[in-house]
């Protein structure tokens, strides 16, 4: 990824703070990274914030946006600025690696990866709720089944598809399941929607990653 002087100035500036706070740390102790990871456009308008992992956690679209990337770059914005904030979360797992300072990355929920329904135990045998419950984890069985099928289908298409915001304001655009661009209702942005567009993209975008999830519709 090519950066501007400004997040070459960002990137140094977070090394700097991390290996000063890992220099510091307790060996054996906790990850001194921050829980939040930000990640700046080249206009200094536009950032996305990840976790340690890289995963998408805030989209912020700060004043001044329209007059610098303006709604026809600000989708390309939220998206370099989500690159960049993976690409220093990299590095600090990298610098953690390195130290062998040992740092916990958050892991999907498998047990619901599939389906909003979370796994039971079934009941015993003559339990009253058996017959209920027994159906619901055959249900719920071929739900996973249905929704693992469809992943895998649209895996191996390759084929064009969007994802909106709830809002309707951003969409993602994806091949396959993986992301190739973003672009929003520009006829229908104004200036003051920098807030709100923000919170479209973070949901556009989390909707994107998360093809199998309950409700999804490809």
């Amino acid at each position: 990824m090519v950066v501007n002087q400004l997040q070459e100035r960002d990137a140094r500036g977070f090394l700097t703070n991390l290996e000063d706070l890992v220099s510091r740390a307790r060996p054996g102790g906790h990850s001194p990274v921050p829980d939040a990871i930000d990640g700046v456009d080249q206009s200094g308008t536009v950032y996305a914030v990840v976790d340690l992992g890289g995963s998408l956690r805030q989209v912020q679209i700060v004043a001044g946006w329209w007059d610098a990337v303006g709604s026809h770059g600000v989708a390309a914005a939220v998206l370099e600025s989500l690159r960049f904030a993976r690409d220093k979360a990299g590095l600090a797992r990298m610098l953690l690696d390195r130290h062998r300072i040992p740092y916990v990355v958050p892991a999907p929920g498998y047990q619901s990866l599939f389906t909003g329904d979370p796994p039971r135990e079934l009941p015993d045998y003559d339990a009253p709720d058996f017959p209920d419950e027994l159906l619901r984890k055959v249900s719920r069985a071929a739900s996973v089944l249905s929704s693992a099928e469809r992943l895998a289908r649209e895996r191996d298409s390759g084929e064009p598809r969007e994802v909106a915001g709830p809002r309707g304001m951003f969409y993602v655009l994806l091949r396959g399941l993986s992301v190739v661009g973003a672009r929003v209702n520009e006829y229908a942005l104004r200036p003051e929607d920098g807030d709100e567009l923000a919170a479209d993209a973070r949901d556009a975008l989390l909707a994107a990653r998360r093809p199998f999830a309950n409700g999804w519709e490809g």
